[in-house]
């Protein structure tokens, strides 16, 4: 291109290849660095849903402890699957993926699954609480589709019916 004095001039000006130069870079650069802020936002809900899960079986397994009179709270399935429910929430942890069993220690076989009678239970036995909590990825990034995975939890305590004070 020239001018009115037949001085030839660059098509663009060196300011407008920079601008040219820098709108190309970010449009390479942004969405890798969104994919990362994305990933770190993911893995950092997936780890809150695991924290969930993994304090709703602790907290069903210490609801169940206490020693008192009437019902034993170890013997309340219903309550022992709403406190894993209302710590599990982000898990969407439901009834059906509350498990309660028990049994006498380390190895031995099962005693039962809840609900299960007060005379079988005893002293030094254990419940064993399993919760399941669910982690679904929320897909902002369409090239690749994550799968639904179970977070799994188990958390065992000793059961104690009666305490003697000497």
């Amino acid at each position: 291109m020239t001018n009115q004095k037949g001085i030839k001039r660059p098509l663009l000006s060196a300011r407008l290849r920079e601008r040219a130069q820098n709108i190309v870079e970010f449009a390479i650069a942004a969405p890798v660095f969104l994919s990362m802020v994305i990933g770190i936002f993911e893995f950092s809900r997936m780890v809150f849903v695991l924290a969930s899960v993994y304090t709703a079986a602790r907290e069903a397994t210490r609801y169940a402890l206490p020693i008192t009179t009437g019902t034993p709270p170890y013997l309340d399935c219903a309550g022992i699957r709403q406190e894993a429910k209302n710590h599990g929430w982000p898990g969407a942890v439901v009834d059906a993926d509350v498990l309660i069993t028990y049994d006498s220690g380390p190895e031995t076989a099962t005693i039962g699954s809840c609900p299960v009678s007060a005379g079988s239970i005893h002293t030094g036995d254990r419940i064993i609480v399993q919760v399941t909590g669910h982690f679904t990825p929320a897909g902002f990034v369409p090239l690749f589709e994550f799968p639904t995975f179970n977070i799994v939890a188990t958390n065992r305590r000793t059961l104690l019916k009666e305490v003697t004070i000497p």
